[in-house]
């Protein structure tokens, strides 16, 4: 290889070493491509990686982010790549959510540890929790991976399904299965509970079950020699449908019984059923079915209904057969489903003798009266009226000799209309004029009504015949006048006007043999009407005055007095009158008058109009 001629020795020399230098880079390269490497002598105890073996593996990152905070102070150690929160620490990652006091966060491990700190007076604030879905609990330290989603939990309290359970030591696996050491299940739900089941080991499988091992009950602390090799506890969130066990006995006159066994339909969050029996030896045998349901922010209810037919001494010749019922519904509506209309019902009907021979509560049988109720009232939209519809029944209890009475009220309906004023005009420019100030307002009820009903009759033809109903409207019409500055007018009108489907007819029975004469009372099927009014007119002032003390030294200075005159007009005609048709004379056989008689109003056992009947005698 030839070189430039140089008068500079040492120039020469270190071009020299570069072209040496770069003619052993290119051959090295072409060697290592071309040559393999001969282990052959190397020494057996002598092993020779791969480069790729040798190469540190990179840290795999998680998917989503951290988001963590601290209301003291945080800390970073990038010696150890470790944050250190203090003081109500969080830390977010997916959907877990992790608080306490102390929180030591590894980024390489991807390992967090969380512990509660003591205050001043020794007692211990911000324990750690832990918080997954719908997965809670608290506990005294907890050590997780959010890499491998395990966990070492100390000191764990959480609520599992009814229950509550407490442990000692956890450990959580990937798939969320909890694995518990010297664990409490109970329903008392202190941090120290009176009483418990110890369990020596067991796990939690979520939303689905708690099985432990050996396990025993312990009372204030004190355990019991009541133990069991193996313990299965349901761990269901949520409804599902299932068996329900009847409960078991003897009666003295209806022999063994199951009672309330059947079947639980959870048909969806919002509504399920029970269906429920019971079955006693002696023949005797009954249903119910049980329904709640709820719709949140629009309304929730309950109801009930049961059949049962009791023998009583099933064995004995004397032995009797009764037949009960009974109906409940409760229902009530969110007042932010709708402002404008609201139904409610509260309904408790059925014999007077179910709570004798069924099992219901002390306060149900020892109750001797029963109500319901359903209402539904609605404003009918921007308009000044208001409609209210409503069903009522009263019950009174009978006794082994007679059954019980009710009243019933179905149904009865109220329309009003708050006050107007017709001839006002809505954009007035100048002074109101008399008119204007006229104010109306209506109030129409219609009602259907019995009482004293018979249970024994309840239904049957005669009961329809026994109802009393009608229609009455009510218009009050009045005004507010100024005459001569001082004095106030008040004229008002009452209208009243009666609706009736039924009136009564009386007629004189001439003496014949030995019968004497006697009035005698129909029923006129057929719509009646009637009306009455009134007229009133006050006049009113205020006069004031001052009367003042002379005497200097005198502690009162004067005395002021105010007098009120009134002056009012009222009037009403009378409606006995032959001209209104709402009464009649009646006359016995020498001519003589025997007595004026409402068409509406009968005498006892007699029908009478419901909201009664235009009054007799002039007034004014």
């Amino acid at each position: 290889m030839l070189f430039p001629v140089c008068h500079n020795i040492k120039t020469v020399s270190y071009v020299k070493y570069y072209f040496i230098f770069i003619l052993l880079l290119l051959f090295i390269k072409d060697d290592a491509q071309n040559t393999q490497i001969d282990t052959s002598f190397v020494s057996d105890t002598l092993k020779i990686k791969n480069l790729s073996q040798t190469k540190k593996k990179k840290k795999q990152a998680l998917s989503d982010p951290f988001k963590y905070l601290a209301a003291d102070s945080t800390e970073f150690y990038l010696e150890k790549n470790e944050i250190r929160l203090y003081g109500n620490a969080q830390i977010f990652y997916q959907d877990i959510q992790l608080e306490a006091a102390y929180i030591a966060l590894d980024m390489d491990t991807k390992e967090v540890y969380a512990y509660g700190r003591k205050d001043s007076i020794g007692k211990e604030k911000g324990k750690p929790t832990f918080k997954q879905g719908a997965e809670n609990f608290s506990a005294d330290t907890i050590r997780y991976n959010f890499k491998t989603k395990k966990g070492l939990i100390k000191g764990v309290f959480t609520k599992q399904g009814e229950g509550f359970l407490h442990s000692e030591r956890n450990k959580k696996m990937a798939n969320n299965e909890i694995c518990i050491k010297n664990g409490k299940y109970t329903t008392c739900n202190l941090n120290h509970p009176h009483f418990y089941l110890a369990l020596t080991k067991a796990k939690v499988i979520p939303n689905d079950k708690i099985v432990s091992g050996p396990a025993y009950l312990v009372i204030e602390d004190i355990p019991l020699p009541i133990g069991i090799p193996f313990g299965f506890f349901p761990n269901v969130k949520g409804g599902a449908s299932g068996v329900i066990i009847p409960s078991y006995g003897e009666d003295l006159r209806r022999g063994f019984f199951l009672r309330d066994g059947g079947y639980y339909f959870h048909i969806n969050d919002y509504v399920d059923l029970k269906l429920l029996g019971d079955i006693y030896s002696k023949g005797s045998w009954g249903l119910s079915t049980e329904s709640n349901y709820s719709l949140r922010y629009r309304f929730k209810g309950n109801m009930y209904a049961k059949y049962s037919r009791f023998i009583d001494n099933g064995d004995e010749p004397n032995s009797t057969v009764s037949s009960t019922y009974k109906i409940k519904w409760r229902h009530t509506q969110d007042a932010k489903a709708n402002p404008y209309s609201r139904f409610s019902a509260d309904v408790d009907f059925g014999s007077t003798n179910f709570q004798r021979y069924n099992n219901t509560s002390d306060r149900e049988r020892l109750s001797s009266t029963k109500a319901s109720s359903i209402s539904y009232n609605r404003k009918l939209g921007n308009s000044p009226f208001n409609l209210s519809i409503n069903a009522r029944q009263s019950q009174r209890s009978g006794n082994a000799q007679s059954s019980g009475t009710m009243d019933i009220t179905l149904p009865s309906v109220n329309l009003s209309m708050s006050r107007i004023y017709p001839f006002k005009k809505k954009k007035r420019i100048g002074k109101e004029r008399w008119y204007e100030k006229i104010g109306i307002s209506y109030t129409g009820n219609l009602k259907n009504t019995v009482s004293g009903l018979n249970e024994d009759t309840l239904w049957s033809a005669y009961t329809l015949g026994q109802f009393r109903n009608g229609v009455q409207h009510r218009i009050p019409i009045s005004t507010n006048l100024k005459l001569m500055k001082y004095i106030n007018f008040s004229p008002s009108a009452n209208y009243k006007e009666y609706w009736y489907f039924k009136s009564l007819n009386r007629t004189y029975v001439l003496p014949h043999d030995t019968i004497a004469g006697f009035i005698k009372t129909d029923t006129v099927q057929g719509f009646v009407r009637a009306a009455d009014f009134m007229f009133s007119a006050p006049l009113t002032t205020k006069l004031y005055g001052m009367y003042q003390i002379k005497g200097k030294n005198s502690i009162i200075k004067a005395f002021r007095h105010i007098v009120t005159p009134t002056v009012s007009f009222s009037w009403r005609p009378d409606f006995a009158d032959d001209f209104w048709g709402y009464y009649q004379d009646i006359y016995d056989e020498n001519g003589d008058l025997l007595g004026t008689y409402s068409r509406f109003k009968g005498m006892s056992g007699q029908w009478s109009g419901l909201f009664g009947s235009p009054a007799s005698g002039k007034s004014g």
